[in-house]
């Protein structure tokens, strides 16, 4: 499985409230030559970007289990967004 798709399941599990994963289609780093997709290709080597949604304290909770898959690879930032919840009577209305 994809590292974003292990790590969708291990949010899950961890029992976060949401996650999303965006694989790009092109992409590099440091002096490696650019990769992503190609018309005849086997595999997928395409950057990924996995988006959690929770309060603070649940996310920080799911950390020890994000280092698990981020441990050798990987970058792992966190970010405070003010945000506003909006109930499905009044989105409604």
């Amino acid at each position: 499985m994809p590292a974003g798709g292990a790590l969708g399941t291990l949010l899950r599990a961890a029992g976060i409230g949401g996650a999303t994963t965006l694989r790009g289609v092109w992409g590099f780093h440091g002096d490696h030559a650019p990769h992503g997709d190609r018309l005849l290709q086997l595999g997928r080597r395409v950057p990924a970007v996995t988006i959690v949604v929770d309060t603070p304290e649940r996310i920080a909770a799911a950390f020890s289990a994000i280092d698990e898959l981020t441990g050798e690879q990987g970058l792992v930032t966190s970010e405070t967004v003010p945000a506003r919840r909006v109930s499905a009577v009044r989105a409604a209305a």
